[in-house]
């Protein structure tokens, strides 16, 4: 049987003994791992860690992880699974993956419930999918989850050179501001929301002393000089966006703004990637299928536009499906339909009447975002399009660390992700054409409470041609330092072998 537990653990035995000193640590212990780590009670995070803060001795808090190794051994698990699936279930599972939404899928929109049983229950029997007890109507129709360690679907092959074209006279400028720039500036104002932690006013908005400290954080003088956070253009925009995407949330008691770090998942990767991930939460979740689509006709638009006539007829011919996967009553296509709604054909006009209106409100919408371009019958890709289509996909300048703990991060030099890390390593002393950083001991303490050290000196030396010696020498010091006793919680053992079992993230 598996628990969850809090584990103390400290850098050498000796440092147990200091620690007695301060607090009666012997009734807060519930059992002992090895030399260096116990299992200890919720009491002692509740009286024990304040009183050894008090007393000024520092304990890292820091919460279980999944390893990297067991996720990837899991997604491998499951690869070999659907080699191993009947053809008609691996298809199945491709297209409700491509339907997915943070892997849930309704199920009318993927699967006919006519014909389709068998294969749904197979690929649950894989344990591949699995219905949602909140489901509404029909079990068949309902809401699924998809096994997160699922590898990829693969991708659908297309080509629209068909529709490639010159770009006309009269193409705008796009609809709305950069979601590249937008990502970027959220990942700052996060890492300041990390370390700040600033409380809202009754009325709604943050608190101006709060404000004018989050400035200072991100090197906004306009900000730190006015300490109004929500009308600030810039970082009023990004914590819109970060309230949108629910990485923030307020405590009801304290009115505290907590960060939820799970927007890491939305910032990883590449910049083209993390772009994508924002760009399916702001889209509506039946056109999520259709966004692949729009992405490689832009790559093989590359500095041209689309004839989006042309783009819609390529889609029909080459997928049908895209959007919706028909059902077969008595040898007809019908679209899904649930009650006592209008059967339809799944036919060309059934296209021209049903896909082809919501195609245009995708690019509608992606026009919207800032990613498109357009004219009447035309699309093309903005600067931002470009980078989420993969057509400005060229080397990223070096960042510059300096032996004083300096950053200088040229534009384009980082993906949102490594702007987090970089801003939750240290403090921006000042942000222009060209930012500037400086790493600090607090930064690496509260990066330590969620990452690893190893991560953050890899980011470094990843970006940086030549990172000194002293730099890493310095982090390194620093982290033993911080690591010198670690709380940690929700450290899933078993009781079979608890000492031996990985800590994993509830």
């Amino acid at each position: 049987m598996t628990r969850a537990v809090s584990v103390l653990e400290v850098a050498d035995e000796a440092v147990w003994k200091e620690l007695e000193a301060m607090v009666p640590l012997a009734v807060h212990v519930r059992e002992v791992l090895d030399e260096v780590r116990r299992v200890v009670a919720p009491s002692f995070e509740r009286q024990a860690l304040p009183e050894l803060r008090k007393r000024g001795a520092v304990v890292l808090l820091r919460h279980a992880r999944r390893p990297v190794g067991a996720a990837r051994a899991s997604t491998g698990a499951l690869a070999e699974r659907i080699s191993a699936l009947s053809h008609d279930a691996r298809t199945l599972l491709f297209a409700a993956q491509r339907h997915a939404l943070d892997d849930i899928v309704l199920g009318a929109q993927v699967w006919d419930p006519e014909h389709d049983g068998p294969v749904v229950r197979e690929l649950m029997g894989a344990e591949m999918v699995a219905p949602l007890a909140d489901a509404d109507g029909p079990a068949w129709a309902g809401r699924f989850h998809l096994n997160p360690d699922l590898p990829p679907p693969p991708p659908l092959s297309w080509s629209f050179d068909e529709a490639v074209m010159e770009l006309p006279d009269d193409l705008d400028e796009g609809g709305g501001s950069s979601p590249v720039q937008l990502l970027h500036d959220l990942a700052s104002l996060a890492a300041a929301l990390h370390h700040v932690q600033p409380r809202r006013t009754h009325a709604g908005t943050v608190a101006k002393v709060d404000a004018r400290t989050l400035g200072r954080r991100l090197g906004s003088a306009e900000l730190g000089k006015s300490g109004q956070l929500e009308a600030d253009l810039r970082w009023g925009r990004a914590l819109h966006a970060l309230e949108l995407l629910g990485a923030v949330s307020m405590d009801p008691v304290s009115r505290q703004l907590q960060l939820d770090l799970g927007l890491q998942d939305v910032l990883a990767g590449s910049t083209a990637e993390a772009v994508d991930r924002l760009v399916r939460k702001l889209v509506d979740r039946d056109l999520q299928s259709v966004l692949p689509a729009v992405r490689a006709a832009l790559a093989a638009a590359g500095p041209g536009a689309v004839d989006d006539v042309v783009f819609l007829e390529l889609i029909c011919e080459q997928h049908r499906d895209l959007l919706f996967r028909p059902w077969s009553r008595r040898g007809v296509a019908l679209y899904p339909s649930l009650g006592d709604a209008t059967l339809r054909r799944f036919d060309d006009a059934g296209f021209e009447e049903v896909e082809r209106p919501m195609v245009r409100a995708l690019l509608s919408r992606l026009h919207r975002l800032g990613l498109l371009r357009r004219a009447p019958g035309v699309f093309a890709a903005t600067p931002s399009g470009r980078i989420w289509a993969g057509a400005d996909d060229g080397p990223m300048p070096p960042v510059w660390v300096s032996s004083d703990l300096e950053v200088v991060v040229p534009p384009d030099a980082l993906t949102p992700w490594e702007r987090l890390a970089v801003e939750r390593l240290g403090r921006c002393v000042s942000r222009d054409v060209v930012d500037r950083y400086r790493l600090d001991r607090d930064g690496l303490m509260s990066w330590l409470a969620t990452q690893e050290l190893q991560e953050a000196l890899e980011l470094l030396g990843r970006r940086c041609h030549a990172l000194p010696s002293t730099v890493v020498d310095t982090l390194t010091s620093w982290a033993a330092s911080a690591r010198r006793v670690v709380l940690t919680r929700g450290v899933l053992l078993d009781d079979v072998d608890a000492r031996e079992a990985p800590a994993t993230v509830l």
